[in-house]
């Protein structure tokens, strides 16, 4: 298979101390089996190509693999289509939220199955049309949601599904991430997004699909401080409550507060947690603390997650990649090699996969709560 990937930032090579990166790890580990043979990054910047280079010559090395991965240049329209001299099995889409529906509308009208990286799109409109553009050309498009693939958010999901907790009265969300994601890592485009959209849209996602509840309404405010103070023009801080129907007679609230301002000496990139509260029981999960420590001399103290996407040696003492970000990454290519050989169909995949009509959901949520941010608060109804 010969993949395309647009974007080469953090989620592809890893920048600034968070490793070398989870697509481009994922495809290395999956080239073992010549199920992908070479793959094509695209950007902007000889940054870029820098950065990729290193990358992929230190996963392979780690890897044992020899996956052939090169990089172009993008910088107008007619860099674009010079990549399609090229026939790809499939792409991923890697770029900045604003980016995804131009980018994945071109990879679609070239009949290219895609994955795109979370959020799916910013509006609902922008996501209705892709779908029409995929169903007439026939093609394949999937949402990287690799929170569905997390051991601990699947044994949610079974409880629910088993009725353990009964009926679900409430949700509570806290996640947020460090200060250094907006200003530096993402400084070039963090305006043109916010925090709910980027990343509280992660839990908006694993709640529709641990509970299959359909969204109603939604209110949504945030914090002024810091992000202005420093040049960036987003929120702090956004706090938001969607009120979900479990399409019988019973309603559900959720509510998540997100941001991106933790100081840079917390013990993990990203701190998360969440509590889901039944008439007969209620489930606590905190995704930072895995059980894992580490503490370095003159390095603090890190807390690990070795279940999201790192190189653990297997059975044989080869190291391998592994973890429920590759995992996510892994199905959508086995999907995508499965509708070549035939022996699957995109109906079938519908309702099991975070697919582009599944992320209609999100996608309304991210649109409305975005409209009631500009409202301070307004309650918006979700049809």
């Amino acid at each position: 298979m010969n993949i395309l990937v647009l974007g080469a930032g953090m989620y592809v090579t890893g920048r600034h101390g968070t490793g070398n990166g989870t697509i481009l790890s994922s495809l290395c580990e999956l080239s073992r089996n010549a199920t992908v043979t070479n793959v094509t990054i695209a950007s902007r910047t000889a940054f870029s190509a820098s950065s990729v280079h290193a990358a992929a010559k230190n996963i392979n090395e780690i890897l044992k693999t020899n996956l052939s991965i090169t990089h172009v240049c993008i910088n107008n329209e007619g860099d674009f289509e010079n990549l399609f001299n090229d026939k790809y099995t499939a792409a991923i889409v890697v770029l900045p939220d604003n980016l995804h529906y131009l980018f994945t509308r071109k990879l679609l009208y070239k009949k290219i199955p895609t994955l795109v990286v979370k959020p799916f799109v910013s509006t609902f409109e922008e996501a209705k049309a892709l779908i029409d553009i995929q169903k007439i050309n026939g093609t394949y498009g999937a949402v990287e949601f690799h929170k569905r693939w997390d051991q601990t958010n699947l044994k949610a999901k079974k409880l629910i599904d088993e009725g353990k907790l009964g009926d679900l009265l409430y949700c509570i969300v806290e996640y947020s991430q460090r200060i250094s994601i907006p200003m530096k890592t993402f400084a070039s485009w963090a305006a043109e997004s916010n925090i709910f959209q980027y990343l509280g849209v992660h839990y908006v996602d694993l709640f529709y699909f641990i509970t299959g509840f359909r969204p109603i309404r939604i209110s949504s405010v945030g914090t002024n401080g810091i992000l202005r103070q420093k040049g960036l023009d987003t929120w702090d801080s956004i706090h938001t409550t969607i009120i979900w129907h479990n399409n019988i007679d019973k309603e559900c609230i959720q509510h998540i507060s997100c941001n991106w301002i933790d100081p840079e000496g917390t013990s993990s990139l990203s701190d998360q947690k969440y509590t889901i509260v039944g008439t007969r029981g209620r489930i606590d999960i905190d995704q930072k603390k895995r059980g894992m420590e580490l503490v370095l001399e003159n390095g603090g103290t890190q807390e690990l997650n070795p279940y999201f996407s790192e190189y653990l040696p297997d059975a044989n003492g080869c190291m391998r990649f592994t973890g429920y970000g590759f995992e996510s990454i892994k199905q959508f290519i086995t999907d995508v090699n499965a509708l070549e050989q035939g022996t699957i169909n995109i109906d079938n995949l519908e309702k099991i996969r975070p697919t582009f009509t599944e992320a209609l959901v999100s996608t309304k949520i991210i649109d409305a709560g975005n409209t009631s941010l500009s409202f301070n608060g307004k309650w918006i109804n979700i049809k």
